[in-house]
């Protein structure tokens, strides 16, 4: 009998580099996930006869011609007592204890995700107008505290010529912020304005322009002699808003009941004027402003919480921002342990340790992650460094991912159009999908794609759906006051969720421009502080405009209506004497009877109605 030759061990590494074909800086095929492979071969370690035979057999033999090679279900069990997929892809893992290709340890409620939709916590009238929904956050209380502040900080200032509000003029004062949102102008004073052009009664009916502007110029939340100074341990940045962030906070988390799909995101409230708290980002649609961290429902938008950002502490370099907001924001959901949710965020906030306390609080979380994070696979990390490099050292095709398991989070990077990383506890990577991408012809294509990704990329966008709608017919107006701009955004938050909630709850709800329209008009009601209505005076500028005509600045009518088509304009009588529009003056007040048909002004008859309708 032919004695056999025995391999050193230490050669043993040549000779599977040999049998398989593979050079130093060659990858591996091991690993890769593919929607074509059903099943993934499992490899037994072959023995060292078997070895030898290899050696000995002619050159076309591969690595097919070793023992055990045939594909299979099963899993071998380590030291541990953990599955592995297969002793191929545990080489890879030799030099990372804490990633592993498992399964989770417990089989998450992906299917309960979705079982709680957004519902109202009380009981309202099947057919609630908009100003019901809107005073769940706006009540009287909140309105009798503005009012206090308002009259106070107008005593304060000895404010000339100050009449004090009532709850009444504010909530009308909010209605008018409603119904110029819906109708913009570039300036407050055309509301008012006498040509027809700009006019809108619906506003200039309500109150003088000089009461309005009073209003908004007195406005306030806070008391300011009550504020701390900055240096003592009770400064706050957010003192003047302080109340309201806290009221607002509140009212959004009782009026509705947590779902059990949200997102984290940050939303923008712009502002170029001058604030230690405004921020600067160069990659967002709004550049500059104020920064927001938001929790909203995945599906609807509606806003359950948010946090507004002051800027670092101190002069120490800020770290773990991103962890620490997902974990304030989480923090009711915890509190009312609540079962099978599931919270989405981007890579700004992910982290391997955030993703795994959140589990342990029973929140299952996903989110995408930037490959220079700390405790991710060692293989992938140092991958992203050679990436930095610009070197393609990755080659996965696409519709091919890899991923680990370390503990409860998932780690799974898939090539789409480029790679995406994702960390979950809610979705294990082999939980396989197919998604359509379009081809360079137009035709559709499916492609291989783990669950996690097309479940992140339909949860995530709720901050993004609360905003579209806030910012569709949005109160805010040019300010100085930093704090008005967050003001804004505080009514504009209440109208939007004022508006999703009536969604949910009406049957065949009306689209947004229409509810804040009949939103506004409900606030205003039938409260006017003018002695006389707009709409009873002639349609023309109040405001004389600068220019060297003497005549012009005194009449103050657009010229195309005043010297056009002139035998149109005929006298008739008015009821009641009204001042001459031509002649009368501060000094000398003139009166008449008769008005022009067209322009609506009293005129003179004699000589005041021949001039008036000539240069």
């Amino acid at each position: 009998m032919e004695r056999r030759k025995i391999i050193p061990l230490d050669k043993i590494e040549d000779c599977l580099e040999e049998l398989f074909g593979l050079s130093d800086g060659e990858e591996s095929e091991d690993g890769f996930e593919s929607g074509e492979e059903e099943t993934e071969a499992v490899f037994t370690e072959p023995s060292q006869e078997e070895l030898l035979d290899v050696l000995n057999a002619p050159s076309t033999s591969s690595a097919a011609d070793l023992g055990s090679t045939v594909p299979s279900d099963e899993y071998v069990v380590n030291a541990d007592g953990v599955q592995i997929e297969s002793i191929s892809d545990t080489d890879d893992d030799d030099d990372d204890q804490n990633w592993k290709k498992v399964y989770f340890p417990h089989l998450p409620p992906t299917d309960r995700f979705d079982d709680s939709p957004l519902k109202l916590k009380g009981v309202l009238p099947p057919r609630s107008s908009p100003i019901i929904y809107f005073e769940l956050f706006f009540s009287d209380e909140v309105l009798t505290h503005i009012v206090e502040q308002t009259n106070l900080y107008a005593l304060q200032n000895k404010q000339k010529n100050w009449e004090n509000t009532f709850v009444t003029e504010i909530r009308a004062f909010l209605g008018m912020l409603v119904l110029m949102g819906v109708h913009p102008l570039p300036n407050i004073d055309l509301y008012w304005s006498s040509d027809p052009f700009f006019c809108v009664s619906e506003i200039a009916d309500v109150m003088t322009s000089k009461r309005f502007k009073m209003i908004l110029k007195n406005l306030h939340l806070n008391d300011n002699s009550q504020m701390p100074k900055k240096g003592e341990p009770q400064f706050d940045k957010l003192y003047k808003i302080r109340p309201l962030i806290k009221t607002m906070n509140e009212t959004f988390q009782s009026a509705a009941k947590n779902t059990c799909s949200q997102s984290i995101d940050e939303c923008m409230v712009k502002f170029k004027g001058r604030s230690s708290l405004k921020q600067f980002l160069p990659n967002k649609p709004v550049k500059r402003g104020f920064k927001i961290w938001a929790r909203c429902d995945s599906q609807t938008g509606y806003l359950f919480e948010f946090e507004i950002y002051t800027g670092k502490k101190g002069n120490e370099a800020e770290t773990g921002l991103g962890e620490s907001v997902v974990k304030d924001l989480c923090q009711k959901l915890i509190d009312e342990k609540l079962e099978n949710v599931h919270v989405t965020f981007d890579n700004f906030f992910s982290s391997t340790e955030l993703l795994q306390k959140l589990y342990e609080n029973n929140i299952y979380s996903t989110s995408t992650v930037r490959t220079n994070r700390t405790n991710l696979p060692k293989k992938f990390r140092r991958l992203a460094k050679k990436n930095q490099a610009k070197q393609p050292v990755l080659k996965l095709a696409k519709g091919q991912y890899k991923w680990r398991v370390n503990r409860n989070v998932s780690f799974f990077t898939w090539m789409d159009t480029k790679l995406v990383t994702i960390l979950s506890t809610a979705y294990h990577p082999k939980s396989k999908v197919t998604c359509k991408r379009t081809q360079k012809d137009g035709s559709k294509k499916e492609f291989p794609c783990p669950l996690g990704i097309l479940e992140y990329t339909k949860r995530m966008g709720g901050v993004d759906r609360f905003d579209q709608k806030r910012g569709t017919y949005q109160i805010a107006r040019k300010s100085k006051r930093w704090w008005m701009r967050l003001f804004y955004f505080f009514v504009d938050a209440a109208i939007t969720n004022a508006y999703i909630l009536y969604a949910q709850k009406i049957r065949y709800p009306i689209n947004n421009l229409q509810f804040r329209t009949t939103l506004g008009r409900n606030l205003i009601g039938n409260f006017t502080s003018r002695k006389r209505r707009i709409s009873s005076l002639p349609c023309f500028a109040t405001k004389k405009p600068k220019i060297e005509s003497r005549q012009k600045a005194k009449y103050g009518i657009p010229d195309e209506m005043r010297l056009t088509d002139v035998g149109s304009h005929l006298p008739s009588p008015l009821p009641t004497f009204r001042r001459c529009r031509a002649c009368s003056s501060k000094e000398i007040a003139k009166k008449s009877k008769i008005q022009c048909s067209t322009c609506g002004v009293a005129l003179c008859i004699v000589p005041c109605f021949a001039e008036f309708h000539k240069l």
